[in-house]
Order: C-alpha cells, then sequence, then structure tokens
C-alpha cells in the first residue's frame, strides 16, 4: 500500500479515500508550499499494529484540508464555503 508520510503520526495511506492526491506522484501533499511542509510518498507502506491508521484511517488535519485559509486550494482539492463543498477543477 502507499503513503503519505511527513513526521511520526503524520501518515495519510492510500485506502483513507482522499480523492485530491495523485498517489503516482503524491500530489499535492509531496509539494513543498503545502501547510506544513511536504510529505514524502511511500510505495510499500506496511500499517503497524500500534498505527492509528491499520483499523480505521481518518487523514491527518493537514490532508484534511485544514491548511491555512490563504492557501491556494490544490487542482482537485476541496473547499467549504458557507456550509457548501466546492472542488477545484483547474
Amino acid at each position: 500500500m502507499k503513503a503519505l508520510i511527513r513526521d511520526e503520526g503524520e501518515t495519510v495511506p492510500e485506502n483513507c479515500g482522499l480523492s485530491f492526491i495523485n498517489w503516482n506522484t503524491g500530489a499535492p501533499l509531496t509539494n513543498s508550499d503545502w501547510y506544513g511542509g511536504p510529505y514524502i510518498l511511500v510505495n510499500d507502506y506496511v500499517p503497524s499494529i500500534e498505527d492509528d491508521f491499520a483499523e480505521d484511517p481518518e487523514p491527518t488535519a493537514a490532508a484534511a484540508g485544514t491548511q491555512n485559509p490563504d492557501a491556494p486550494v490544490p487542482v482537485g482539492g476541496t473547499v467549504v464555503i458557507d456550509g457548501v463543498t466546492y472542488t477545484r477543477t483547474s
């Protein structure tokens, strides 16, 4: 399984269901401008028993889109405005 890892406890596995991540490149989370710094794409990630994502994957706050509100939304990323979710297409 693929995963994006930044620091201990900041792992976004491929099975977390985030549609804006390109799992061939890791973009946009591998972008150095990503809020909190870039993640590293790991192609052979094996979750450990202690790993929070082993049973019920949940994205980290940065991956879930709670980034700096002034930061640009990546193509394919989403933003919620007045309770309506918008997806950036270009």
